[in-house]
């Protein structure tokens, strides 16, 4: 096995490319998630159907460190990237193997499963594709599902030989790092950061999802809420799909202020780029987005898993490294 990320590939792919592929040449991975407030179940929805053909749930809560806390907190936070041992441990349960062609889908259309495919792309797997548009697209334009109960896979050998966990680790950045990045690092050669999250959120005029959390921003972080990344659903496409390239590359210049050369050096894989959101679920979009605009910018993209739930929390704790000296712009405080 290679340990070289040039040579995975992570890819979009629609219905009917699928289809004309042949949906048996894929393991197919349901990769939903819902957000706290959302009201639905990944899992009884998963069981009901309907679903993709031969699809296996893959479980973000599951697939994750189930145990991570924040520091002097005791504040858990969920689906954090795994260790290798439980990235094998639960690949191998949903019956994978490298040699696999990976199909992810969400139930939503493009939501989290970006999320599945960065974490595949992060444990090194050589092939992935995102199906644009998810669920809902596959069932407007008529293609073939499944419905009750779900057959349980068959346990595999998911064989990682050679493969250097810190690679998959590379790919977070981690909260003092962060704070490094803004602090001791030069403007020019700063890392741009990009925050997912619904832009009233990001301006601290809307509650985050989870309760009691504040909303608002870290200082230099830009806006790219994931939606302005897709289509907005409509009667004849009642699902967000990604936009064209030329059309995300627009968008990525007006986030940037039009500083063309900023992009092109994210782009050429010059300049580093952090993705964050609330909790490193819709960052993945924003991650898979560049991807989709140059291959080589990717692999400058870091996430920030613990997101704005770790940030907005250590920022409150006394006695301990800051992002800003005792401000987060423009945050409010909210109780459900």
């Amino acid at each position: 096995m290679a340990n070289n990320h040039s040579q995975q590939v992570v890819s979009l792919v629609s219905p009917q490319e699928v289809q004309a592929h042949g949906i048996k040449n894929y393991k197919v991975l349901d990769g939903s998630f819902h957000l706290p407030n959302s009201g639905r179940s990944v899992l009884d929805e998963f069981k009901k159907g309907p679903r993709l053909p031969h699809a296996r749930l893959f479980d973000h809560e599951t697939i994750a460190d189930t145990s991570y806390t924040i520091d002097g907190t005791g504040t858990k936070l969920g689906h954090m990237q795994p260790d290798l041992t439980t990235f094998k441990r639960e690949v191998e349960r949903l019956g994978l193997t490298r040699n696999d062609h990976i199909l992810v889908y969400d139930s939503v259309g493009i939501f989290s499963a970006p999320r599945a495919a960065w974490l595949l792309n992060a444990y090194g797997h050589p092939q992935v594709s995102v199906l644009d548009g998810g669920l809902p697209r596959w069932i407007k334009e008529e293609c073939p599902v499944e419905t009750g109960s779900p057959v349980d896979p068959e346990p595999s050998e998911y064989t990682l030989p050679g493969f250097d966990e810190a690679l998959a680790r590379g790919k977070v950045i981690s909260y003092d790092d962060l704070v490094r990045n803004f602090k001791e690092t030069a403007e020019e050669e700063r890392m741009s950061v990009f925050d997912a999250r619904p832009r009233g959120r990001f301006l601290g005029a809307d509650p985050e999802p989870r309760p009691g959390l504040s909303s608002g921003h870290m200082p230099h972080a830009l806006s790219l809420p994931f939606t302005s990344l897709l289509t907005q659903p409509s009667d004849a496409e009642p699902y967000r799909k990604y936009l064209s390239p030329d059309k995300l590359e627009k968008v990525f210049l007006e986030t940037l202020n039009h500083d063309h050369q900023k992009w092109e050096q994210i782009k050429a894989g010059q300049k580093g780029v952090v993705v964050s959101c609330g909790s490193g679920m819709t960052a993945c979009i924003i991650w898979l987005a560049i991807r989709l605009c140059s291959p080589t910018a990717a692999n400058r993209v870091t996430l920030y898993d613990e997101s704005w739930d770790r940030l907005r929390t250590q920022e409150r704790r006394p006695n301990h490294q800051r992002l800003s000296n005792n401000i987060l712009i423009v945050t409010f405080f909210f109780f459900f």
